[in-house]
């Protein structure tokens, strides 16, 4: 009886160890998808996603036609924070993701971080293939762009990020 009870245990903890890393690569499809979109990459984005995405990408929804990616000068990095992600009737993975791309405007050179940050929320679709993960719904939106305090400009405001005195 034990025996049958570990036999169970340790398939159960490799069907799920398989659906968590088969999640985690329709992420890492999405993410790469989203980090060449935000680098103005579109050799790179057609690596993770198909031809229909990326034209969508880069024809329609193109970074710099937005107001924050017509402020950006040096790319300092992104940030992401998936806000829900499902699975539709035909198995594909659809991800609500907000995207914070960190950077530096014309006259101003931080080197690491960035001075501002402009935020994006996007729905994608991810969807297997015989390729392995593929971007095939990619809709960004632009929501805000701000600048970024430092942190002796964080602690002239009794220790409190965000809040200004």
């Amino acid at each position: 009886m034990k025996k049958v009870f570990w036999i169970a245990v340790v398939v159960i903890l490799g069907l799920l160890g398989y659906r968590w890393l088969d999640q985690r690569r329709a992420y890492g499809a999405y993410e790469g998808f989203a980090d060449a979109w935000a680098r103005e990459n579109r050799t790179a984005a057609a690596d993770y996603g198909d031809e229909d995405a990326v034209v969508q990408a880069f024809e329609k929804e193109a970074l710099r036609r937005t107001p924050g990616g017509a402020a950006m000068e040096a790319f300092r990095g992104t940030l992401y924070s998936v806000q829900s992600r499902s699975k539709s009737f035909e198995g594909d993975t659809d991800l609500v993701v907000r995207q914070t791309i960190l950077f530096d405007p014309p006259g101003a050179t931080t080197g690491i971080g960035g001075a501002m940050f402009a935020r994006f929320r996007h729905v994608a679709r991810v969807r297997k293939t015989g390729d392995g993960w593929r971007v095939v719904g990619f809709e960004p939106t632009y929501l805000e762009m701000g600048e970024l305090r430092r942190r002796n400009e964080i602690s002239r405001s009794r220790n409190l990020p965000g809040v200004e005195t």
